[in-house]
């Protein structure tokens, strides 16, 4: 028997199988679309060109797909973003840089590139000490702007839809914590300074505790997950040990969860690129219950190893390649990376497919379909 979109997600979540394995388009910032890559989908498609506006930041040059097309794919998710708050130090400087409200520098090369971080507030001491936390301006965690008409938007997707809600919460303790600190010098204070790395980190967790906070206690109770980002590997190894982790920033990241699992019933997708393999049992431990995006080209994330040795406590979200199969495969190799990932990942629940981080510019229009219609036309026996 069919079942509604929420009913699929929840039931993949809770490790139940469902009719088919359920599928996310554009529901978080790192399960969009590349816009050249998404104007010749709308061209393939056979719809007119779309005015979507266009996310230059954090993400790279991404849109969100438009309701049209994600009812083409029968899309399962809906993702909602908290706002701007009303204060804050963020500002244009020109038309090729900012301030953001933690007070770091983004700068972009040309028109259409995307914005980098290039300048943290605290990038700039060459002896970091505990009191240098103290010496800048922090975000303010509880400013109504963040949440302004949230409810209702959400509250509206619920009465009318039967679509999975997904609310996005800003990025994680350690990413802002490179971002303030600068990505280099943060990862050199886990061992040179792990007195300021700390107080660093944990000022960092009470802003955005604060913020998930005030978040779910308007939505808490009409979504059906949670999710927050933390880059923790690069294509071969994390970032750190796992006893590094353990030491320096789990109990960050511990403290976070748990204030999210205080305020909502719902999973947490944790966002983690590259090979976060060694780190996953202590992840795990934290609170976080699925992983996205299942990054299977970096090196230890082999999907049949990840499912048989952490499926019972982590469903997977994403998994299709998008270095290798995504833009350079034929519709074929697309088609049959999508029953693989069915087979490993979705075995007895467990797995939302979607691609590994945004669709970027050379993937295909043809391989777009082939992933989502041989996804949805894939009843499960």
């Amino acid at each position: 028997m069919a079942m509604t979109h929420r009913e699929r997600v929840v039931a993949a979540l809770s490790h139940q199988d469902s009719d088919r394995v359920p599928v996310d388009f554009g529901g978080g910032p790192a399960t969009q679309i590349h816009p050249e890559a998404y104007s010749r989908l709308l061209a393939y498609l056979g719809f007119e060109e779309e005015n979507l506006p266009v996310s230059h930041r954090g993400e790279g040059q991404v849109v969100a797909p438009s309701e049209r097309v994600l009812k083409r794919f029968d899309a399962d998710v809906r993702g909602f973003f908290i706002g701007s708050p009303d204060v804050s130090q963020g500002h244009q400087i020109d038309d090729s840089s900012y301030i953001d409200e933690w007070g770091v520098k983004w700068r972009k090369s040309a028109v259409m590139a995307p914005y980098i971080n290039v300048f943290g507030p605290l990038q700039h001491i060459d002896d970091p000490m505990v009191a240098d936390v103290s010496a800048i301006e922090w975000p303010g965690a509880d400013d109504p702007g963040r949440v302004r008409g949230l409810r209702e938007r959400v509250q509206k997707m619920r009465d009318e839809t039967d679509y999975a809600i997904v609310l996005n919460l800003p990025n994680c303790t350690f990413a802002l914590s490179q971002r303030v600190r600068g990505f280099t010098e943060m990862l050199q204070d886990l061992l040179l300074n792990p007195s300021f790395a700390t107080a660093l980190q944990e000022r960092i967790t009470d802003v955005i505790c604060g913020i998930a906070e005030q978040a779910l206690k308007e939505v808490g109770d009409l979504i059906d997950a949670v999710s927050t980002a933390d880059d923790l590997g690069v294509q071969n190894q994390s970032f750190m040990s796992a006893e590094l982790y353990r030491n320096l920033v789990k109990p960050h990241h511990a403290r976070f969860m748990e204030t999210v699992h205080r305020n909502t019933n719902t999973p947490i997708i944790l966002h983690s690129d590259g090979s976060v393999y060694e780190l996953l049992p202590d992840i795990i431990d934290c609170g976080v219950q699925v992983l996205n995006p299942v990054q299977v080209s970096a090196g230890g994330m082999d999907p049949e190893r990840l499912k048989r040795e952490f499926g019972k406590d982590l469903a997977f979200w994403g998994g299709v390649d998008t270095q290798h199969v995504l833009p350079f495969g034929t519709a074929s190799d697309v088609e049959q990376e999508v029953r693989n990932r069915t087979s490993d990942l979705g075995r007895g629940g467990g797995y939302v497919l979607g691609s590994v981080h945004n669709i970027q510019a050379e993937v295909p229009p043809e391989n777009v379909v082939t992933m989502f219609d041989t996804a949805i036309q894939m009843v499960h026996a």
